[in-house]
């Protein structure tokens, strides 16, 4: 579709609104003035006609009242020699022509119903009243040639009615009517020069007028609506930076202003939803990584759980016989002890003896291990200082610390709100982490970095736990809270700690983070609601 088509017909349309509108105005007036010049020059020749028959009336005065009617056919005759003047005539008061320039016509009686007499006799009036337009006529000879006839009547003067010759009674107020016809063959000459060169105007003006009306439209209408139609292209598009140039104050300009504002406010919104959108993303990578952290929670809580049962029903399992081992072990041990002599075949029982009973002995501290790890104890919960509650924890390992030359760092967070939790078995937690922290450090160049925070808008406190160890990799790290599972070296660690601090947290409805790198430490991020769900059975 092309949007180009309707801004430039509307210019179309408009220049020829407004020059077919001039054209109109032009003709009309064109018109009006030919027909004011025609009535003009018409109005001329009956001033003409008038003053023709004013002065042949003064002029052959002195001859009628002589009644000397060759001298006033040779006045009237010398005068209808003028240029202009088609005839003269003198009619009596029956309509007979006393005297004519035309000849032919002479001692005739005018046919009052004549296209010459028709204006004359129409009217009611006697002659005497009529005005001069109503004496006034225009016909045309049989010839074709248009014609102005004024017909002025020959009053009965007191010098008339008392005059020798011809007397006529002073009752008698009209004796005759002069009739004088002129041409208007000048006149229509004149107007049809007129209405050419009128002609010749409107011609000129049909050129000229579409230049001129068509450039302030081009200029006022045309290339703002075009530029308006590029920037809603623009828009369209998908491009909003375009702004229209205001160069108007009237309501093109103001349409111009408005779009940019609109364009603006559609900027505006555009990258607020850009923004949104782009708010809306990450925080559904964030959700989805915590629906997958906690989907790992969830596994790792199956999973300890499975094994928390594998454990007890091991650990009961095997505590009996191991306890009974042990016990004859001793017994055995003792009376071979107390008896100075024994046989040869008995030759090295009793450091065989020992080996058992210690041997025996570690199973019971590993049975032991298992049986806390899947004791099911209740959670007793209560008001206690986060940061108290570290220092202890430190005051624990404190000498391990010092055999072992580690700086402690504490950076805790002052005035916060107490943690509702099991005093004993965050103490456990934390001594276990700290532990953990000390055997990962160089003797000497350790550093075990503990912070306390509170985070008030979630109304949860953090225990950050670092240390500058050897650090782990990932695929330790995903195992680090598996039961038996360590990285010490064998007789040093059963791998229940991390296990058991798991668990703790868990209780709490906490949450436990690792953030690792081999050769860069270690930070364990424990996050602790301040009022953890009550009665929740937590089984690992």
């Amino acid at each position: 579709m092309n949007l180009m088509s309707p801004t430039f017909n509307l210019s179309v349309k408009l220049t020829l609104s407004l020059v077919l509108s001039l054209l109109i105005v032009f003709a009309v007036l064109g018109w009006q003035t030919v027909q004011l010049h025609r009535k003009h020059l018409e109005e001329m020749t009956f001033n003409s006609a008038d003053r023709i028959s004013d002065t042949i009336k003064r002029s052959t005065r002195y001859s009628m009242m002589k009644n000397h009617r060759d001298e006033v056919y040779q006045i009237i005759s010398t005068i209808g020699t003028e240029p202009g003047i088609s005839k003269i005539r003198i009619f009596n008061e029956d309509g007979k022509i006393s005297l004519s320039t035309d000849l032919s016509e002479a001692g005739t009686v005018v046919d009052k119903k004549a296209e010459a007499c028709t204006a004359c006799h129409a009217q009611e009036e006697p002659l005497t009243r009529l005005n001069r337009p109503d004496r006034q006529r225009i016909y045309t000879s049989s010839g074709g040639t248009r014609l102005l006839g004024l017909i002025s009547p020959i009053e009965n003067e007191p010098g008339c009615s008392a005059a020798e010759c011809h007397a006529h009674p002073p009752a008698k107020q009209v004796l005759g009517v002069l009739d004088v016809t002129l041409s208007l063959t000048r006149v229509d000459e004149s107007i049809a020069q007129s209405s050419g060169h009128m002609l010749a105007v409107f011609a000129v003006a049909m050129l000229i007028v579409p230049m001129f009306v068509g450039l302030p439209v081009w200029y006022m209408v045309h290339r703002p609506i075009k530029q308006l139609t590029r920037h809603t292209q623009q828009i369209a598009a998908g491009r909003l930076d375009g702004e229209i140039p205001v160069t108007s104050r009237d309501e093109v300009g103001e349409l111009a202003a408005s779009f940019n504002l609109m364009t603006q406010e559609l900027k505006r919104a555009h990258l607020q939803i850009t923004e949104s959108n782009r708010t809306l993303e990450n925080r559904v990578a964030e959700k989805t990584h915590e629906l997958k952290r906690a989907s790992e929670q969830m596994i790792q809580v199956e999973r300890m759980a499975s094994i928390g049962r594998l454990a007890a029903i091991v650990a009961h399992e095997v505590n009996n016989p191991l306890t009974g081992i042990l016990t004859y072990a001793k017994l055995l041990l003792k009376k071979i002890k107390s008896n100075g002599e024994h046989p040869a075949w008995l030759e090295g029982a009793p450091r065989y003896l020992e080996v058992i009973a210690s041997e025996s002995a570690r199973c019971g501290e590993l049975v032991k291990g298992l049986l806390q790890f899947a004791r099911q104890s209740p959670v007793h919960l209560g008001p206690n200082d986060l940061n108290e509650l570290i220092r202890q924890a430190v005051r624990l390992v404190q000498h391990k610390m010092d055999l072992m030359n580690v700086q402690i760092r504490l950076r805790l967070e002052e005035a916060l709100p107490p943690l509702t939790c099991d005093e004993q078995l965050l103490k456990q937690a934390l001594v276990a982490l700290l532990i953990n922290a000390c055997e990962a450090v160089r003797p000497g160049e350790g550093v075990i970095e503990i912070e306390s925070r509170g985070l008030l808008d979630t109304g949860e406190l953090d225990i950050v736990v670092k240390d500058n160890g050897i650090g782990m990799d990932e695929t330790v790290q995903r195992r680090i809270f598996e039961p038996f599972f360590t990285t010490k070296d064998s007789g040093k660690g059963v791998g229940l700690g991390l296990a058991v601090v798991y668990g703790i947290v868990s209780q709490h409805s906490g949450t436990i983070e690792v953030e690792s790198h081999r050769g860069e430490g270690t930070k364990f991020t424990l996050r602790l609601p301040l009022q953890p769900q009550r009665n929740e059975e937590v089984k690992i």
